[in-house]
């Protein structure tokens, strides 16, 4: 009779907890669920952004490319020096930049004209009897139905070489673009191969920071990309139709599939995903991703680039944080179930509940705070007076200042120079306008360096409607920056003398002859080459004359002035403009400048001395020249009669 009783109210008081306690556990275990997942957002961001940025910068590059001069030159005139300076430009953008497997200009019917491929690590000319007919092929045809300046990319998947997938396993996207020559008129294709495996690699590596290590990123088909079991990638090239995530979770992948962002719940586990379209710029959330690019897209690019980031976090993950899977919860059950204490045991739970959610929004406020202090672009706010009312933990440490330092001060203090008057003027124009995107700035570092950013605001205004605050946030761009100075610079120099080439001497001498007819300011050209060259390259080899027109060219350069133009011609022909100078000036600069390299000592790569001399033309603008090229002409036959008067000497043009 006791045994009955005890197993009767046993069972009524086990009901009672369990009917009490059950829906708080579901509404902890719900929490545990939300925080988990909030922690797995900064992943989820941080992945994204690393995509579309690593998608952008691509994109920046092949517009610089396509609109870079050695490109615009050969298609417009077609000459074979043009041609060898535009396969010297691809090969120096292959080797420089390591992030294209080969660059190709097309012409309209499809047959190669240039080709550069990387191979260890160096961009090499493919010679023109190796070139082929690319008519049939799909980024061919693609890009013959683009509008001008649009961009095609085809889908992600594993190059093939002479109908095989190369090993090693190299994944790869194609961009093609048109070409249009200095008239505007269709001149070709440019068609890039881009090596994907660093972003790849960035991807897994941004996942293995998570918890379980474990992130997806998946096809439109539903095939893996990347996959913490490697052997499951890339099952549509590798002919394995089964190695896909739609296979494998047909139910989940419907609801993926349909939808650009969510949270699915099985028997299994949780699935985030997330949609990835890395060249949809304009539907960033954050403004350096701003859709300036986005118009040149085709629409097959995009849906060639629909990719779904997807985060699996199991059942087992879960209830491992959960506090009834710990040894205190297990003896605390154990412990009710033996006191039976229905009314104690509803107190406690009741303060557990409130320790708990207090617990929880405690974890969730630190959880925003932590995505706002270390989101990967800066963010800070800005009082009426452009001063400093808060600032996340990224910006600083990009300063390298610490908070109370910067806190209270004036932005402007913080940019160089040359950027402080466009942040004024920036910052007056977001009071009316509200809302500023992409303004390019460069800040300073605590220990002096710099770093450029691109800033974007919006204006809230007090209840009165005056400006109160900015809240600014800004992305550093400066590797996009220090890409396009080290583009021009590749299209600028000489690559042997580190002068100025020919092109660019004649940006810079045609600037300087308009100044000097303008306001009849004296300038004079210089026009000098190495005497017996031939007899140098005979007696020492290349190597040798190569170290003659480097050191040639260092001497000649170090004695010049800053606003003197000095470029190699052509050869070992060399020209200087001298703008501010009169005739006598011209003539001691140009006698100095001889004796300097007669008495030169040239160090050659076989360990020999070597000495040279040079003949030097020099031509005076006149009221008639009225063009860069004639004066060039006259300098070149004063240059001629130095030659015919015995070399090693300097002789002004004389009509």
């Amino acid at each position: 009779m006791i045994l009955t009783r005890f197993i009767l109210l046993f069972s009524l008081l086990s009901a009672l907890v369990l009917a009490v306690t059950y829906p708080i556990y579901a509404q902890y275990y719900q929490g545990l669920q939300d925080r988990i997942l909030a922690n797995e957002e900064t992943s989820v961001v941080a992945a994204s952004q690393m995509i579309q940025k690593e998608m952008y910068e691509q994109v920046h590059l092949i517009a610089m490319i396509a609109d870079a001069a050695p490109v615009l030159d050969y298609v417009t005139h077609g000459r074979a020096e043009q041609r060898v300076a535009l396969e010297t430009f691809f090969s120096n953008v292959s080797t420089n930049f390591h992030r294209f497997d080969q660059i190709r200009l097309l012409d309209n019917s499809g047959y190669e004209l240039v080709r550069v491929n990387l191979n260890d690590s160096k961009g090499n000319i493919v010679p023109q009897s190796e070139l082929q007919n690319k008519s049939q092929r799909y980024y061919f045809t693609e890009a013959k139905e683009l509008a001008d300046n649009q961009l095609f990319v085809s889908r992600l998947d594993l190059n093939m070489e002479n109908g095989q997938i190369e090993l090693p396993h190299k994944p790869m996207l194609r961009f093609s673009t048109p070409i249009l020559d200095r008239n505007g008129e269709r001149a070709g294709v440019l068609v890039l191969n881009y090596l994907a495996e660093g972003m790849l690699k960035s991807f897994r590596r941004q996942m293995s920071r998570r918890v379980d290590q474990q992130g997806m990123l998946i096809d439109a088909k539903g095939y893996w990309l990347s996959n913490h079991e490697r052997s499951n990638e890339w099952g549509a090239d590798l002919g394995r139709a089964e190695h896909t995530f739609a296979r494998m979770y047909p139910e989940v992948w419907s609801e993926i599939s349909a939808a650009d962002s969510g949270i699915i719940a099985t028997d299994k586990g949780l699935f985030r995903f997330q949609s990835i379209k890395p060249f949809n710029f304009s539907g960033s959330q954050h403004a350096h991703f701003k859709a300036d690019h986005y118009p040149l897209f085709a629409s097959q690019s995009v849906a060639n680039t629909d990719w779904k980031l997807v985060i699996f976090i199991p059942n087992e993950l879960i209830q491992s944080r959960s506090f009834l899977y710990q040894p205190l919860g297990q003896a605390l059950v154990a412990l009710v179930l033996c006191l039976l204490a229905g009314a104690s045991l509803a107190m406690a739970i009741i303060t557990n509940q409130k320790q708990a959610r207090s617990r929880e929004q405690k974890e969730l406020n630190e959880v925003l705070s932590d995505l706002y202090d270390n989101a990967p672009c800066g963010y800070h706010s800005l009082d009426a007076n452009a001063h400093f009312i808060r600032i996340n933990q990224t910006e600083l440490d990009w300063l390298g200042y610490t908070r109370e330092e910067v806190l209270g001060q004036p932005f402007i203090a913080f940019l160089t120079p040359n950027s402080q008057v466009r942040f004024q003027e920036f910052f007056d124009a977001l009071k009316t306008e509200k809302q500023i995107e992409n303004v390019v700035l460069e800040m300073q570092c605590k220990d002096g360096a710099t770093f450029y950013v691109s800033s974007s605001a919006t204006a809230q205004n007090d209840q009165s409607g005056d400006f109160a605050v900015a809240r600014t946030s800004v992305f550093d761009i400066t590797d996009r920056i220090l890409l396009e100075k080290k583009l021009e610079t590749l299209a600028n120099i000489d690559a042997l003398t580190n002068i100025s080439n020919r092109r660019h001497f004649y940006e810079g001498a045609t600037l300087e002859l308009k100044r000097a007819l303008r306001y009849q300011h004296p300038l004079a050209i210089l026009m000098f080459d190495i005497d017996h060259f031939k007899r140098v390259n005979d007696t020492y080899g290349h190597d040798g004359g190569d170290a003659v027109l480097k050191q040639l060219a260092s001497t000649v350069h170090s004695s010049l002035r800053d606003l003197d133009v000095f470029a190699r011609f052509g050869g070992e022909e060399f020209i200087v403009l001298l703008p501010e100078i009169s005739p006598e000036q011209v003539a001691l600069v140009a006698e100095r400048l001889r004796q300097k390299v007669a008495e030169l000592q040239i160090n050659l790569p076989s360990g020999e001395t070597a000495s040279i001399t040079i003949s030097i033309g020099v031509a005076m603008l006149t009221p008639d020249d009225k063009l860069l090229e004639h004066l060039i002409k006259k300098a070149d036959l004063a240059l001629y009669q130095a030659k015919e008067q015995g070399r090693n000497r300097v002789v002004e043009y004389n009509a």
